[in-house]
């Protein structure tokens, strides 16, 4: 059974309470506020060799889907 992961602009308060009070009695929905701040990664901190060859936690999609429309939706299988 699917979830789903609202994750809503954080300067959309009233599209956040809309959602929360849609999804309330839903357990199979949760609705969060973005709370990323940009990059976390140093300038300085960086290495000659990156270990890492692709973030897990990166997803470009949330992020243009946030600046276009102030919510993406994220499907959990």
């Amino acid at each position: 059974m699917a979830r789903y992961l609202y994750i809503v602009s954080l300067r959309q308060w009233a599209l956040f309470d809309e959602l929360l009070g849609r999804f309330s009695d839903d357990p199979k929905v949760q609705v969060i506020l973005d709370r990323r701040r940009g990059n976390r990664r140093q300038a300085e901190a960086s290495v000659a060799l990156e270990r890492r060859r692709v973030d897990r936690r990166q997803q470009p999609s949330v992020t243009k889907e946030l600046r276009r429309r102030s919510v993406a939706v994220v499907t959990i299988p």
